[in-house]
């Protein structure tokens, strides 16, 4: 494999782990709106686990952890 196919693969990487992000941060939207019955300690995980979401694709966060985080409830309140 030459460099050119291991930058592509790192792009394309990337490119789906940051598709793969934005999914996850769109569920969590409608926990924001300010009618969703949520508690007021449940919002502030809700926006922790959004802020860990977009750190993630940070080079430094994205290179030394394995995975996305963990959503603050074992199941989400839907």
């Amino acid at each position: 494999m030459d460099s050119s196919n291991i930058v592509y693969d790192n792009i394309l990487l990337v490119s789906i782990q940051r598709l793969e992000r934005n999914r996850l941060l769109n569920e969590t939207d409608k926990y924001l709106m300010s009618d969703y019955p949520i508690t007021s300690n449940n919002l502030i995980l809700i926006k922790q686990y959004r802020q860990e979401l977009r750190n993630y694709m940070d080079n430094s966060y994205f290179t030394s952890n394995i995975g996305f985080p963990f959503p603050p409830f074992p199941e989400m309140p839907f």
